[in-house]
């Protein structure tokens, strides 16, 4: 505004002498127009000395404001540089507690594992104790609504109770509890005494004691009882009195389980159902027969040569009393066909020969009696188990059908039956088996033997035949009609003899 002020009174300056020659009236013009100026000039004067007095405190104030915006860049990037070493901080603090948050995830983990673990390997009759703590704590470190420091913490709880655990049981912890009588299945309240991995129980009533342990399908402790020999008074006086000698079953309870799972041989027989009692019946029965065979079989006597040469004498010499003796010392089947020789020895040979042939048979027939039925029973007998084996496994499948696969004890007595009539169908064959093939044996080498006999006296006959007779001897009487020769194609003899085949 200041600056067009001075350039209007230069404008009038230049043009005011033209305006003098113009004309008169523009004198009054100049005249304003000079105190127009002086008016502007005046002002101009004052302006510069307001713009004079207003510079200083503006330029010191400029100056201020400059400091001040220097001052403002410093702070600005002294808090930009703390901003990105807080940025940096932070990153890293993010990664340390992700990692401090796996770390415990995985010493979470850890405790959960050793919970499940300290669960399954605490001793039945601590359940009794623990088991609502355990529950407890299970429950809150499962609780979503719990904080991870809280969770934490029941875990640790309980690893502090396993601990604390572990202290007692090496020098023993007694407390009460209830156990349930192996046999008579009488809930019994009382102490415990933990000690170890053994526990041993004492009922209030006195009556009940011994190593408390775990039952299948049960979830109360069972109390195992001690025979006498381990003195199990001693169980009631050392929880009451807090001290004294305890039996130790090193096995930890396994030989009892061991010796419950041992059946008697009724109790496999009444395991095996009605297809057992046949099995058993006819085992009895042939293994019966077989042992009064074998007692038939081996009275049988053998006549020794000494006896036969002697026999042939007398029969030489015409002395049937002599040689009958020697028979009755012989006795059996070989002395009944020894006593047809004597009987027949006069007549012809041929007459000899069936009479001889025909004891043979009858002691063929009697030495091979009953061995069939041994051999019949050692094939029937695994037929009957594998009958068992089939209607024990259906029984199986029906208990299966009716009360499914949860419960293994449900459905064992199909197993049992299926499995016990196989071992016993095997158990009696076998030896049935070998009995027979032992006693047909037999009887093949007392017909044997028999059979030589046969062919010796024969042999001897007819070499007497032949000679005309020893000396000394008396001569038989005259035959009206000669024996029939022997056919080319067989010996002079007995027959041969073939066993039936069974």
């Amino acid at each position: 505004m200041k600056a067009s002020s001075l350039s209007l009174l230069l404008a009038l300056s230049l043009t005011s002498p033209l305006l003098a020659q113009t004309s008169a009236p523009l004198a009054n013009v100049a005249e304003d127009f000079q105190e127009r100026l002086d008016t502007a000039t005046k002002q101009l004067s004052e302006t510069r000395k307001q713009i004079e007095i207003e510079k200083v405190p503006l330029t010191k104030q400029l100056n201020e404001l400059d400091d001040k915006i220097i001052e403002a860049r410093k702070e600005y990037d002294r808090i930009l540089r703390i901003s990105d070493s807080r940025t940096l901080e932070i990153t890293n603090l993010k990664a340390q507690i992700k990692g401090k948050e796996d770390q415990t995830s995985y010493i979470s983990n850890l405790l959960d594992e050793f919970i499940r673990n300290f669960e399954t390997r605490i001793h039945i009759s601590e359940v009794q104790r623990y088991g609502k703590t355990i529950t407890d704590k299970k429950n809150a470190a499962n609780n979503g609504n719990l904080s991870a420091q809280d969770k934490l913490q029941a875990r640790l709880d309980l690893l502090n109770l396993a601990m604390d655990r572990l202290e007692e049981s090496v020098g023993g912890v007694i407390f009460d509890g209830s156990a349930v009588e192996g046999k008579s299945g009488v809930v019994s309240e009382g102490k415990f005494l933990v000690m170890g991995p053994l526990a041993f129980f004492a009922g209030n009533d006195g009556k009940h004691k011994g190593l408390a342990d775990m039952r299948l399908n049960s979830n109360e402790p069972a109390i195992l009882t001690l025979p006498e020999a381990m003195d199990p008074e001693n169980i009631r006086t050392t929880i009451a009195a807090s001290e004294g000698k305890l039996p130790i079953d090193s096995t930890r309870g396994s030989a009892f389980k061991v010796e419950e799972t041992k059946m008697t041989t009724m109790d496999e027989i009444r395991k095996g159902g009605p297809v057992m009692w046949p099995i058993v019946i006819i085992g009895l029965v042939a293994m019966l027969v077989g042992v009064l065979k074998w007692l038939q079989l081996i009275r049988v006597k053998r006549p020794s040569y000494k006896q036969v040469t002697e026999l042939l004498k007398h029969l030489d010499e015409g002395s049937p009393q002599k040689a009958e003796a020697v028979v009755k010392k012989i006795g059996g089947p070989v002395g009944k066909m020894l006593s047809a020789t004597v009987k027949h020895y006069t007549d012809p040979a041929s007459m000899m020969e069936e009479s001889m042939f025909e004891r043979v048979l009858d002691a063929r027939t009697r030495l091979n009696s009953y061995i069939p039925f041994i051999k019949i029973a050692a094939a029937v007998e695994p037929l009957l188990g594998l009958l068992g084996t089939v209607t024990g496994m259906i029984n199986t499948f029906k208990l299966i059908t009716v009360f499914g696969t949860s419960d293994a004890s449900t459905f064992s007595s199909g197993i049992s039956e299926a499995l016990i009539t196989t071992e016993w169908g095997l158990i009696t064959a076998i030896p049935c088996l070998l009995m027979a093939a032992y006693l047909a044996r037999l009887a093949r080498a007392a017909m044997d033997d028999m059979e030589k006999l046969g062919v010796r006296i024969m042999n001897h006959r007819n070499a007497k035949d032949a000679s005309g007779g020893s000396a000394g001897s008396t001569p038989a009487p005259a035959r009206p009609t000669p024996a029939p020769a022997a056919p080319e194609s067989e010996p002079m003899g007995l027959r041969p003899i073939t066993a039936p085949a069974v």
